[in-house]
């Protein structure tokens, strides 16, 4: 039998996007000048890898890390792609694409709109994580996203 006081579930807090990339202050300042994220916290080590770094994005923190392989931390680069997609809602979707795009980021998927109610597009950044931009276009209730995602699969 299980104990139930064993086994009970503490309360979260918050939930923080941690990203491990190769060059993190090349990474800080393109998401700094690109996203218009704001530097918090940045920590060096003595081999002048950043071991430790934070950003706001509006009311979310994202900590950042240089690629130590000696501790097994190592960015999507390593392993050519990435299980992540960070999202992002934005103003303006096309001009947030165009501006990652001008900063050398990959556009995997131009802007457009969806039938959840957000225009979106999707991006590569120069250090292997994606994100998903979108930008809100109507408010569309649970039921009525099922219904247009399901219309959408039929042939």
């Amino acid at each position: 039998m299980i104990n139930e006081a064993a086994t009970s579930v503490p309360s979260i807090r918050d939930v923080y996007p941690y990203l491990c990339v190769r060059s993190a202050a090349a990474a800080l300042e393109f998401y700094t000048r690109v996203f218009g994220a704001e530097e918090v916290l940045r920590l060096t080590d003595s081999s002048g890898r950043i071991a430790h770094a934070e950003l706001k994005f509006g009311p979310a923190l994202l900590m950042l890390v240089d690629e130590h392989p000696e501790y097994g931390i190592r960015s999507p680069l390593a392993f050519g792609g990435t299980g992540t997609t960070i999202h992002l809602h934005v103003d303006d979707v096309d001009a947030l694409t165009a501006r990652a795009r001008d900063a050398g980021a990959t556009v995997l998927r131009e802007p457009a709109d969806q039938g959840h109610g957000e225009r979106q597009s999707r991006v590569r950044d120069p250090f292997g994580h994606e994100w998903l931009l979108g930008q809100e276009l109507e408010v569309v209730s649970a039921e009525e996203i099922k219904r247009r995602f399901e219309a959408e699969q039929r042939p």
